[in-house]
């Protein structure tokens, strides 16, 4: 028991606190460059979804409209001819 302290005696002894350097602390340039491929990561996925959230919104209002459309002619009335019509002698030119 007598060496474990002595061993953690001699281990604290050497550590000599205070003697750091700033650059010790903190993540360094590799956590900076993670962090900057992360950041564009974001940023590139950002436009990407709002491009397809766009699209998917134009989409749906498209949809919308052409429904609309359909619905209007089915229900508008046709008009039919009386008789034949000859397009040579028709009045609608």
């Amino acid at each position: 028991m007598n060496a474990i302290y002595a061993s953690a005696i001699l281990a604290s002894n050497q550590n000599s606190f205070g003697t750091e350097k700033a650059s010790d602390y903190g993540p360094g340039f590799l956590g900076f460059v993670f962090t900057a491929v992360l950041v564009v990561a974001a940023i590139f996925l950002i436009r990407d979804m709002s491009k397809r959230v766009r699209r998917v919104r134009y989409q749906s209002e498209a949809e919308a409209r052409q429904e609309k459309m359909v619905n209007e002619g089915e229900n508008r009335k046709l008009q039919e001819p009386e008789g034949p019509i000859d397009p040579k002698t028709s009045e609608d030119k």
